[in-house]
């Protein structure tokens, strides 16, 4: 067993109703035909301005968990809840323009396209929001909001660079400043340092708790770095997908890590 850790208490102004919220979220793939259960039956809330963090063990359903709750996939069975709206009773536009204005996504792995420069990808959610007409009477702004992004996250210089001419700490920062272009309410990062050395890991977590601190950005970040997570103001566990209940705390307590 781990040395316990010291989970901070919530700075969320608490709230009747979670800006998002899941409920007995189940998930099964099928694999090699067997059928492998991901998602167990998660009750889950997010409040506004808060940063929760999902900690467990890789393969304990932590991604499949960001992506229901993102809007990225579907569960089986469940309720996924915006500002107490069932998803399942909105229109598959109305869906598509939540996904991409309001909500934020921030992968290990970066998922920057090769071929754009730095600013081309930060700019890549304006262009999917807009249609081309849109478009061309926006795209002065929304390239000036872009280079804005970059010099937020230290960028400036590197605007015009392809991610080959970029190093992983750059990439992620890339990143997260795309999933920032449409001015999203929610941030969603799956294991944003988790490709990372350990100082450029501070310097990425720095910059994500800054952004909350100063913009109220809410956050739910999955990882499985128990030293990371200990600094989110709420912290839920999933074991083998479910959430463990004696792992789930708002309160400044010590809890034992597995």
């Amino acid at each position: 067993m781990s040395d316990p850790v010291t989970v901070v208490e919530s700075h969320a102004t608490p709230q009747a109703q979670p800006m998002l919220e899941g409920r007995g979220l189940t998930k099964t793939y099928r694999v090699g035909g067997h059928d492998l259960e991901v998602l167990r039956g998660v009750d889950i809330r997010v409040d506004e301005g808060e940063i929760l963090a999902i900690l467990g063990k890789s393969g304990c359903g932590k991604s499949t968990l960001l992506h229901v709750l993102g809007w990225l996939d579907q569960a089986d069975t469940g309720q996924i809840l915006f500002e107490g709206r069932d998803r399942s009773t909105l229109g598959a536009a109305e869906r598509a323009h939540l996904r991409n204005e309001v909500m934020g996504f921030v992968f290990q792995f970066y998922h920057l396209l090769p071929e754009l420069s730095a600013l081309e990808n930060v700019l890549m959610p304006a262009m999917i929001k807009h249609s081309p007409l849109a478009w061309f009477k926006a795209r002065r702004a929304e390239r000036e909001r872009a280079r804005e992004l970059l010099d937020i996250v230290g960028l400036t210089s590197r605007a015009g660079h392809k991610p080959r001419q970029l190093s992983g700490g750059e990439r992620q920062r890339v990143a997260i400043a795309r999933a920032l272009q449409n001015k999203p309410r929610f941030l969603f990062c799956d294991e944003p340092t988790g490709n990372l050395d350990g100082q450029t890991a501070e310097d990425v977590r720095n910059l994500l708790w800054g952004l909350n601190e100063e913009h109220g950005q809410t956050m739910v970040i999955v990882t499985h770095d128990a030293k990371l997570a200990a600094e989110a103001h709420r912290v839920v566990h999933l074991h083998e997908g479910r959430i463990d209940k004696g792992h789930d705390v708002d309160l400044v307590r010590e809890v034992e890590l597995d």
